[in-house]
């Protein structure tokens, strides 16, 4: 393979060529590889900013993947220009088949994106010297191996290889971590036959997906005892009694009254927001999204005085952000309705099958209704031994018990297959 020079960022031109070992793209480029012969790797097409493809070819290639590992959100990711971008693309014959976007990291990381925060004590921060190379999304919390619909299985190990190689040899040659962070169940299964002894793939997470039914909230009411579901009626009630109605809007229609409302939410949790920049973020959001995002606003009169807002990709409806007036939020319950039952039925009208709630608040998601699916952290030739090692297993081994405890459905048949592959090692 003929690799492009790279600039200070570690970016390089588009690239193109076969897997081979003069390049480090044909072994673990770390002497760690899986030691496996497995699939042959197949051409690969590097790609120094997601503007280098076209949207429909791309887009064509997330089809099943989730609303983060399409075009436009790439591109929202790269326009924060705190990392340095390289997407590789498994294109046997020309045709993107496997992809996975790479963001290298040389100062300060996304808080939940850190290493150094998600593992203390296991990892140390990014510097020019050691950087970060990140896999799947800097932004979002669902990454992925993207692999394009119908891809015959053995081409599509071929590509998963293909990429993974290419991705741990980046990492080696930059001498700091390659991680990829918050990794689908389906991801995992496909990188664990590929995977090296020295690599460590951790439950790090969990994202609650609500089903919807096509009959809305009678589907949803269906989910529930007569008992259950008369604290949720209450809930919709106290909606309605303090006389609130909620209207849907597009991004460009509202987004300069969703900054104090999501700042008061922010602020309360310790993010150092201001009203400003959050309006400068739903600002940025809206000459990318107005087309594919939607504000369920929750209006008294003229005021809106809460929000949630929600994003598109196939049947999936992913509810992003959200914003409370304090002083009417908890007797009106806007978070829960806006959140809940105005997107149950937003969904089934417009045929959405699930609404993605995110990370966090998990025993609230899961009392209505929402199941929860892991995700993992996935670190190549992780430098962990010792007391480093035992403390993020030891970690593990409570979070994975705390979301058992909501939701006994966390210990998925992937997460079977990555237990057996550590008695394995062990």
């Amino acid at each position: 393979m003929t690799t492009a020079g790279t600039d200070g960022a570690g970016n390089g031109g588009t690239a193109h060529g076969t897997g081979g070992s003069s390049s480090g793209n044909g072994g673990s480029g770390s002497g760690s590889g899986s030691g496996s012969k497995g699939p042959e790797l197949v051409e690969l097409v590097e790609l120094t900013s997601i503007r280098d493809a076209e949207a429909d070819r791309w887009n064509a290639l997330a089809g099943d993947a989730a609303l983060y590992s399409t075009h436009r959100w790439l591109l929202y990711g790269e326009e924060l220009a705190d990392a340095g971008s390289r997407h590789l693309v498994a294109a046997p014959g020309g045709s993107y088949t496997v992809g996975l976007p790479t963001h290298r990291f040389t100062g300060e990381v996304p808080h939940f994106y850190d290493p150094a925060v998600l593992f203390p004590g296991a990892a140390e921060p990014a510097t020019p010297e050691r950087p970060l190379l990140l896999g799947g999304t800097r932004l979002g919390y669902t990454s992925e191996v993207i692999v394009a619909p119908g891809t015959a299985e053995p081409l599509a190990a071929a590509g998963v290889r293909t990429v993974l190689d290419r991705f741990r040899a980046l990492g080696a040659d930059d001498g700091g971590l390659a991680a990829l962070l918050y990794l689908t169940d389906e991801s995992v299964e496909r990188l664990l036959p590929h995977l090296g002894p020295r690599d460590q793939v951790v439950m790090m997470d969990a994202t609650a997906v609500l089903p919807v039914d096509p009959d809305g909230l009678e589907g949803y009411r269906r989910r529930f005892t007569s008992h259950q579901f008369t604290s949720i009626r209450r809930e919709m009630r106290r909606y309605t009694d303090t006389g609130c109605r909620t209207e849907v809007k597009r991004l460009s229609e509202c987004h300069h009254l969703l900054g104090p409302l999501s700042a008061q939410v922010l602020i309360r949790y310790g993010h150092p927001v201001t009203d400003e920049s959050e309006s400068e973020r739903f600002a940025q959001q809206a000459s990318l999204f107005d087309d594919n995002c939607r504000i369920l606003g929750a209006y008294q009169g003229d005021r809106m005085v809460g929000f949630t807002q929600y994003f598109f990709w196939g049947n999936t409806m992913y509810a992003r952000s959200h914003g409370l007036d304090d002083s009417i939020a908890r007797e009106a319950k806007l978070y829960f309705n806006l959140t809940y039952y105005e997107a149950v039925k937003y969904a089934a009208a417009h045929g959405y099958h699930c609404v993605d709630l995110s990370c966090d608040a998990f025993q609230a998601k899961v009392s209505r209704a929402a199941r929860l699916q892991p995700l993992w952290g996935v670190v190549l030739d992780a430098p962990w031994t010792g007391p480093a090692l035992e403390r993020v297993r030891a970690e593990e081994r409570a979070r994975r018990q705390e979301y058992a405890s909501h939701d006994p459905g966390i210990e998925s048949r992937v997460a079977r297959l990555v237990d057996a592959r550590a008695r394995d090692r062990a």
